[in-house]
């Protein structure tokens, strides 16, 4: 088995969180040992390399909203979830990105089937029962693969509804759409201890990948990079201008709601697992935004 590190951060700031992957992987050396960070963030909205917040969110979503280093769509964040991120020198990770969601998902998988959810993966997602339970994202940072997920305990349907862009009927929807194509560990089972989830999941990454984890603090030359990349993130104000998903946001893989004016009516659509599930065609309502 080879040396690899584990950073249990604890709970930090959202700035912090992502800022830490993005330094570490900035700091390690070509030839150094893999890293598994482990921690949880405060209550944010955490928008993909190239997501908009004018575009996705309302004006005033109520928690801060950050672009994080990594791929993926908009995703919640809160106390509730348990983060996990690689931090892999390349040499040891698969050659193409497009197999890195295979490789990246394996121990959460097999974490997930040893506390009883028979959960599968689907793309660069993992499925339990037809609904989606975790993301995930990644990005060549310095010269590392960085991948990430996360455990999500329970997801405030209403309260990441309400964050979202578009008129009041819309995030109606879009609170139901939640229900038909997300769920959480809560539904399912009793929330774990943290520290039992934590050694699962340190136990079923070592078994995938071969590692001999040890418990490891941040080094001095990691934290300089973690700060720098705090800051490079507070002075973000890039925005580029358009939604992911145009007119609307995508659920999970199968799933989206759109809602657009054509023709002077405001037509609004639900597709769950690639069918309308629903669908209105209705005057364009105020307050939109």
């Amino acid at each position: 088995m080879s040396a690899a590190r584990l950073l249990d951060l604890g709970l930090l700031r959202p700035e912090r969180l992502h800022a830490s992957y993005a330094g570490i992987a900035r700091a390690a050396e070509p030839d150094g040992a893999p890293v598994l960070l482990w921690a949880r963030a405060g209550a944010h909205l955490s928008l993909g390399q190239s997501q908009s917040a004018a575009c996705e969110l309302v004006a005033n979503p109520g928690v801060p909203v950050l672009r994080r280093p990594l791929g993926g769509g908009m995703v919640w964040i809160d106390e509730q979830q348990y983060v996990h991120v690689f931090i892999v020198p390349l040499r040891l990770a698969p050659r193409r990105p497009a197999e890195w969601a295979a490789w990246g998902l394996r121990p959460a998988l097999s974490t997930f089937r040893a506390f009883g959810l028979d959960v599968e993966r689907r793309g660069e997602d993992l499925w339990l029962r037809g609904r989606k339970i975790a993301g995930s994202g990644s990005a060549t940072i310095g010269a590392c693969a960085v991948f990430a997920s996360s455990f999500l305990m329970r997801f405030p349907r209403e309260r990441f509804a309400g964050c979202v862009a578009g008129s009041a009927g819309f995030r109606g929807w879009l609170n139901a759409g939640l229900a038909a194509t997300l769920t959480d560990w809560s539904s399912h089972a009793a929330v774990p201890a943290e520290a039992g989830l934590r050694a699962g999941f340190v136990a079923a990454t070592e078994e995938a990948f071969g590692w001999r984890l040890q418990a490891d603090a941040v080094r001095g030359d990691e934290s300089m990079a973690i700060v720098e990349a705090e800051i490079e993130m507070r002075e973000d104000d890039d925005d580029c201008g358009a939604r992911a998903v145009p007119g609307g946001i995508k659920l999970n893989r199968e799933s989206r709601l759109v809602e657009q004016e054509r023709g002077g009516r405001l037509v609004r659509e639900l597709v769950v697992r690639g069918m309308v599930a629903r669908r209105a065609v209705m005057a364009p309502e105020r307050g939109a935004g």
